[in-house]
């Protein structure tokens, strides 16, 4: 980075107080326009604190631990991190249990099966039938870490549902401190600053602390495998210890999701083979090349390769059997007659401001509506996710962090093409990476690009609006 350049090393209250408005205008204008939708006020409450808490946090903290010693912000990142979501973890418990009789989220079905199975496999290690587990799993080994996970776990404690809830606090943590190093070694201690706190109080990373689902044990494992891969691609020789590490934890992912972890792997491989020699030199990025050859020739020869084979076999009808599937039922409630127009060409340009939230009353997505202030966040840090790419390009500065863009294209490509494009939850494993190119995109606004990010607000705006709109219109 040159020396003459001028960077932001904290968020602007400019455009996190236009942010909390722009937000409080979309609601009311949707409240407007689609009143016999009208969204209830739990939802609208939590959509406002969402937004509010994100944004206006953003600003103080960036200021006020701007100049701490390195030192100190880690302790702080960390131990702030902890205590918002512990104290969510509480309260979601409670308020669960309070408004459904039980500590499981709205539309909890794979959290159940989650923990369902996971009770069932401790009966059968308490029974010593180790060996039914093995046959009811066969081949399919794509989805079983996090069940597996749960069911060792509450054979060791006991089958308390707090007890993983508690442990994902601590995990999550470890994200906010991860994403806050990636983005440091990536772009400077102050943009790893600004992407460690957005990391801290992003509402969709904070959620996922109080359902049993695997999304916060697997975003923490491609955090981990990235920071490490990171690590090992700038480092100036290869150590035995981080590859080691690095193939344990591509091993790791592929019993949660199996394509995530084919495109990390090819992240890797596409920034050994085309990252700058100023970040790493050709000989040690051949070396790595080798290595992760001979890990993929080695994957080849177990059951994880016919899990991948059958994916590529689906992927072509992957999207249009799902949107159907949308179109005519969903949760036997509403379906959306509308969603078959749903395609890859459809949804690859909004991959990066997607989701969008919901501003209406959909009965049957209390969940969506629940959330939909974490969407609008998403919404509006892409705008610093593209200015960083812009600047990036500009400066031909691309090769530089080849690893973090190839995962995050190629995952962004695998989540257009299947049928859960618009789906939240398969969007939180890029959530740390687009936090990190929003911290660079923050860290290079000046009067020039910042006169755009009005226009930018109007613009998400009324794609919101026309989302809306949407929801309502495809239904009966």
């Amino acid at each position: 980075m040159p020396a003459t350049e001028t960077i932001l090393t904290y968020t602007p209250r400019f455009f996190t107080q236009k942010s909390i408005t722009a937000f409080f205008v979309v609601l009311l204008l949707c409240s407007a326009l689609f009143f016999s939708r009208l969204l209830p006020g739990l939802w609208a409450m939590f959509g406002f604190l969402e937004v509010f808490c994100f944004f206006f946090f953003l600003n103080k903290l960036t200021r006020k631990w701007s100049k701490v010693s390195e030192k100190l912000f880690e302790k702080k990142l960390f131990w702030t991190s902890v205590w918002i979501r512990f104290a969510w973890v509480i309260f979601s418990f409670f308020f669960y249990t309070a408004m459904k009789g039980d500590s499981f989220e709205f539309e909890a079905g794979d959290s159940k099966g989650y923990h369902g199975e996971a009770m069932w496999l401790v009966g059968l290690i308490k029974d010593n039938r180790w060996n039914q587990y093995v046959a009811y799993i066969g081949k399919n080994y794509s989805d079983m870490g996090y069940p597996l996970y749960l069911g060792v776990l509450y054979y060791l404690v006991g089958e308390q549902v707090l007890v993983p809830r508690l442990i994902k606090v601590l995990i999550s943590s470890y994200i906010c401190l991860f994403t806050y190093r990636l983005a440091r070694n990536n772009f400077g201690e102050a943009t790893g600053r600004i992407a460690g706190i957005m990391a801290m109080l992003v509402p969709n990373l904070i959620y996922y602390c109080g359902l049993h689902l695997k999304e916060t044990e697997m975003v923490f494992l491609v955090a981990s495998f990235m920071y490490v891969a990171d690590k090992v691609i700038r480092s100036s020789r290869l150590k035995l210890v981080d590859l080691v590490l690095l193939a344990l934890l591509g091993a790791s992912l592929f019993f949660f999701r199996t394509v995530l972890a084919a495109c990390l792997i090819g992240a890797v491989v596409m920034a050994a083979l085309f990252t700058s020699q100023r970040v790493s030199a050709l000989s040690k990025r051949i070396g790595l090349v080798v290595m992760l050859i001979a890990g993929v020739v080695f994957l080849t020869t177990t059951p994880l390769a016919d899990n991948m084979s059958e994916y590529m076999a689906k992927r072509g009808d992957n999207i249009s059997r799902q949107m159907q599937n949308f179109a005519v039922y969903r949760n036997a409630g509403e379906g959306n007659k509308l969603a078959t127009y749903g395609s890859r060409s459809v949804f690859l340009p909004l991959m990066l401001m997607a989701p969008f939230p919901t501003l209406v009353n959909i009965t049957d997505q209390p969940n969506a509506m629940m959330m939909a202030g974490a969407y609008f966040t998403r919404n509006v840090y892409a705008f610093f996710v593209f200015a960083a790419l812009i600047v990036l390009y500009k400066r031909k500065k691309l090769r530089e962090h080849i690893l973090l863009l190839a995962f995050m294209a190629s995952y962004i490509f695998v989540l257009a093409s299947s049928g859960f494009a618009l789906s939240e939850r398969f969007h939180l494993p890029l959530v740390p990476f687009l936090l990190i190119f929003a911290a660079y995109g923050v860290s290079q606004m000046n009067q020039k690009n910042k006169k755009y990010y009005l226009p930018y607000l109007v613009f998400i705006g009324l794609i919101i609006l026309g989302w809306n709109w949407f929801k309502i219109a495809g239904r009966s």
